[in-house]
């Protein structure tokens, strides 16, 4: 796409929609910014998307704690399953 044609298309979507400039700018960048954070992996300049489901993790465990958790919730769901066979 030539930047001739996005001018155009941005115009266009801006009559229609009844957009802002900053709305339209915000919706230019984001391939851009999603790139950068999602696939290039630099979330200092790019965006990651979460979601809804950010706004209820309260609990942010480090690797060991994690692992930890893992592993003991594995044991017990082990030996809970093992009784079935006595």
């Amino acid at each position: 796409m030539s930047w001739l044609q996005l001018a155009r298309d941005g115009r266009a979507m801006r009559k229609a929609q009844g957009r802002t400039l900053a709305q339209m700018t915000l919706a230019a960048n984001t391939p851009t910014l999603l790139k950068a954070g999602l696939v290039d992996g630099d979330t200092g300049a790019g965006i990651l998307a979460s979601g809804q489901v950010v706004g209820v993790i309260d609990d942010l465990p480090t690797c060991e704690e994690l692992v930890d958790r893992i592993v003991t919730t594995a044991v017990d769901e082990l030996r809970r399953a093992s009784s079935y066979l006595d």
